[in-house]
Parts: structure tokens; sequence; C-alpha cells
């Protein structure tokens, strides 16, 4: 007896197991995300070995720019032997370098060379030019070898990763080898760099005993230390920020948006690191150097810097009188809050007052100085020409210590006061007019509504200002700078302008980098005592 047919006559079709049969497993293509997950992989090995290459190179080129500089240093020490030695200039050339050394009649294009004058000339009778010595150490051998064995390490997780499926998990382990090899490296490709350099100081200072001169120009003979912590640094976030990816390339539509986001945020990522933290970690690092702008080398000190500012009395001084100018700050919020109560209508009178009083806080701070020294000038200001027709003596506004800071202080409450009313009034535009409609209501008269409603109603511009004024106050110099230049008698030397004056007057920019750190923590501390009592307190009001 035959089986019955399907039911209808037309050809059987293939069922759902013969068709998910022919199509290809999901993931698999060139673009799925094994394939994605592989090249994310790929990509944090090739980052990790790109940031070992770029130590070791940087290590390499320090040492070989020290070396040229060496020989550039014997062309020199040639120059003085020939000029002193006059017919037998040749003779002690050979005998100080040998074959190394070659006099020229005119000068040769290379980096070695230094000229030789003849006695009661200008023009330079000889040129001596030196070659490279050979050297025992080209390349960071150890270095190397560590920088291959990791690289080699990341290469085969990479390799192991493109054949599994994707994780959602972040691979700290490969993270974590991605980190060690590149400290790894950098540590030993700056031991390596200290040796070498060492080595060539060693020979330059024997050289100088055998020519019995000194070389012209000394050039610092420290490892890069900080270009050999960046290159690695830089590799590292990198391989983070690609490692970051790696569990979502499960998850395609999370990965664009992932791209996407930093795509955007990329520009302004770069600018703060070329332009922000970069030069604040340079300043850290030259703090903790002797570093004079007309000197050459920059002899570690480690902790020196700040310890001698411990003892420094000028530098206390500027910081006491920064802190006495920053008590300006609660009068003009208490200024700028009663204009913002008096002028919170919308008459025309009432919005020319808002723009005179806001004009102050746009202007240019160099402008206003220049102005207001004329005027209070004590021969010809034009405030002491009306106090003397009144019959008033006149004041030495900016050139007596008792009231020089003060002054400062005052024309500090009248350029800030306008930009903070318009704080204060968009937060009194914040509070309801109802609350102080049922106040009324309840028979409260215009003191309670303002120590009720609008004091608890600002408590955050409030703090808002304040923190932000302080840090302002704290770093004042353009007015103390076309005013006062820190006088007289260091009355008005606050603590930007004693960093300017380090640096830019004596040249000290090891004491001004430390300043500025130090000037940092205080501005800190009072910005994080502010956090602290003011916003707690509003957090139980």
């Amino acid at each position: 007896m035959r089986a019955p047919g399907p039911v209808t006559g037309g050809p059987s079709r293939p069922g759902p197991a013969r068709v998910a049969g022919n199509r290809s497993q999901p993931g698999r293509g060139p673009h799925g995300p094994r394939a994605t997950h592989g090249r994310l992989a790929a990509l944090a090995a090739a980052a990790t070995a790109a940031g070992a290459v770029l130590v070791l190179a940087l290590a390499a080129r320090h040492v070989s720019r020290a070396h040229i500089e060496v020989t550039r240093d014997e062309a020199r020490m040639a120059a003085a032997l020939w000029e002193a030695a006059g017919s037998d200039g040749a003779a002690a050339i050979r005998a100080f370098l040998g074959d190394r050394a070659t006099i020229l009649p005119a000068p040769p294009l290379t980096a070695t060379t230094a000229p030789a004058y003849a006695a009661g000339t200008l023009d330079p009778a000889a040129w001596i030019t030196v070659a490279p010595r050979e050297r025992s150490r080209t390349w960071p051998g150890r270095a190397t070898i560590i920088a291959l064995l990791g690289v080699l390490a990341m290469a085969g997780w990479a390799a192991r990763m493109a054949r599994s499926a994707p994780r959602e998990r972040y691979p700290r382990g490969a993270a974590t080898v991605a980190a060690a090899v590149l400290a790894a490296v950098t540590v030993a490709a700056h031991g390596w760099a200290g040796g070498a350099l060492g080595e060539a100081a060693a020979y330059r200072a024997a050289q100088e005993g055998r020519a019995g001169v000194a070389a012209l120009v000394y050039r610092d003979f420290a490892p890069p230390t900080v270009a050999l912590m960046a290159a690695a640094g830089c590799a590292a976030l990198v391989a983070a920020l690609i490692l970051f990816l790696l569990p979502r390339s499960a998850r395609p539509r999370a990965l664009r948006r992932t791209l996407t986001g930093w795509a955007f945020i990329a520009p302004a990522a770069v600018l703060l690191l070329l332009f922000t933290f970069g030069p604040l970690l340079f300043s850290l690092w030259i703090s903790l150097h002797e570093w004079h702008l007309v000197d050459p080398v920059h002899p570690f000190t480690w902790l020196d810097n700040y310890r001698t500012l411990l003892l420094d009395v000028s530098w206390w001084s500027a910081i006491r009188n920064t802190a006495i100018f920053t008590l300006h700050v609660p009068l003009a919020m208490a200024v700028a809050l009663g204009l913002a109560l008096l002028t919170r209508g919308s008459r025309r009178a009432i919005r020319w007052a808002r723009l005179a009083l806001f004009l102050p806080g746009i202007t240019s701070v160099v402008a206003i100085a220049v102005v207001w020294k004329w005027l209070l000038n004590d021969g010809y200001g034009l405030v002491n020409r009306l106090l003397a027709s009144a019959g008033l003596g006149s004041v030495r506004w900016l050139t007596s210590p008792d009231t020089a800071l003060v002054t400062l202080m005052v024309i500090s409450v009248w350029m800030v006061v306008g930009y903070q009313m318009v704080v204060f009034q968009a937060g009194l535009s914040a509070i309801p007019r109802d609350w102080y409609d049922a106040a009324r209501v309840d028979g409260a008269g215009p003191v309670q509504r303002f120590r009720h409603i609008t004091l608890p109603g600002l408590r955050h511009t409030l703090f808002f200002v304040l923190v932000t004024s302080v840090i302002g106050s704290f770093q004042v110099f353009g007015l103390i700078y076309v005013m006062t230049e820190g006088g007289p008698l260091g009355a008005t030397d606050v603590a930007v302008y004693h960093i300017y004056r380090e640096a830019w007057e004596f040249l000290r920019f090891g004491n001004a980098a430390a300043m500025s750190w130090m000037l940092f923590a205080v501005v800190f501390a009072a910005t994080w005592l502010h956090f602290r009592l003011l916003e707690g307190r509003t957090a139980h009001a």
C-alpha cells in the first residue's frame, strides 16, 4: 500500500531546515561581529607595538643626537688647538683625534664642523670637521627584546580573539599586558639611554682633559624621560580605548553609536590634551628641576623648589596679599544682590541702568586699569582734583602701602558687580512668584520674605558666584600689572604677579612652576572647603 502523497499536486518545496542550511552562519562574514572583534583585537596589538617602537626610536634618537653634540664639541676643541698651535695646528689635531679630523679651507655641509680663526682675523681661516666615533651602545637591546616578547604575546592574544566569538566583557588581562609591556619597554629604554648618555658625557670630559680646552656650549645629557613617558602613555591610552570597543563588537549598533560619539568629542579632547593637560604636566616636570631660561642644563632637584618656597618670605607675603584681596568678594556679592533686587523691573530706565552696570564686566581689564590709573593719579588725577576743589586733601590712592590694595579691591568690586547682578537676576527669576504672594497673605514683611524665600531660593546661585569669584580673585593679574606692578613696597604683590616676575624677570622657571602648583593647591583647598561647608549647609536647609 502506497503512502499518501502531498495535498497539492505541485512540486514539493524545501523545508525550513534546508533553507537554513543554505544560508551563511551569522557573524562569519567579512563585516560581521566576529570579524570586527578580530580587527579590534589586532588594532590593540598594533597600538601596543607602535608605542613600543616609538619609545625605542625616541631613546635611540636622543642618544644619537647627544653623540653628534659630543662630536661637535670635539670639533670645537680641535679648532681651539689649531688656533693655539699656530703652524703646528695640523699636527696637534692629528695627535688629538687621529684620522677622524679633517682640515678644510671651506665649510662643508656637516653638523660636526667648527671654524678656526688665525690671529688677528675675523673670517675663519680653516674649518675642522670630525667624523663620529664608533659607539658600543647603538640600540637598546634589552628594551627591544622586551618589546618583541610583549608584541608577540599581544599578537597571539589577537589571533585567539579572531577565532573566538565576541564577548561582552572588557579584556582586563589584555589591557594589563599592554600597559605592562609599554611600561617595561619605557623603563628599559630609559635605563639604556641614561647609561649611553653617561658614557658620552664621560668621553667628552676625557677629551677635554686631553685637549686642555673645554667645549664652548654644553648640552644637557639627561634621558628623555618626559618624551618616553608621553609616548608610552599615549600608546597605552589608544590601546585601552580600542579594548573598550572590543565588548561592543557583538552589538554593531552600539559600536557605531560609540564611535560616532568619540568622533564628535575627539577635536575637543585633542585640544585639551595638547593645550591644557600637556602644559600642566610639563609645568609639573619643570617644578622638579632647577630650570633657568638661559641655562641649557636643567638639573633634577626633586622637591627642593617646594622646600625653598616654604621658607620664602616674599612668596608668603604675596599669598597674604592675595587672601586680603579676596575679602572684597562678600562685599561685591552683597552689592550685586542689592542691585539685582533694585533692577528687577522692565521699565526702560531700569533696563538702561542694568546695561550701564553690566558694561564694566565686558570691558577690557587693561582699558579699565589705564583709565582708573589716570583718575587716581597723585598729581593730575581727576579724583584728587575734585577733592581739592571741595577743600579736602589729596589721597595717595596707588602710591601708599596703606591704601593701594584697598583701592584695587574697590575697583574690583566695581568691575564684577554687573556680572554678578545678572547672575543673581537669573536666580531670582527662577523663584516662583506664588511664594512671595503666599508670604504677603500670611503677613510676612520684606525682611522676612528676603530671609525665608529669597536667600534659600538663591542658595545654589550664591554658591556658584562665591566659588567662581574666589577663584578669580586668586588669579588676579591684569589689574595689578597695569596699575601698581606689585608696589608700592610690595603692598599689592599678589600670587600670580609674583609668579610672573619669578619666571619672566628673574628667569627662574623651576621656582615659578612650583609656585603655580602651590597656588593651585591653595585654590583647590579653598574651593573644597566651600563645597564642604556651604553646599553641606544648603543640603540640610
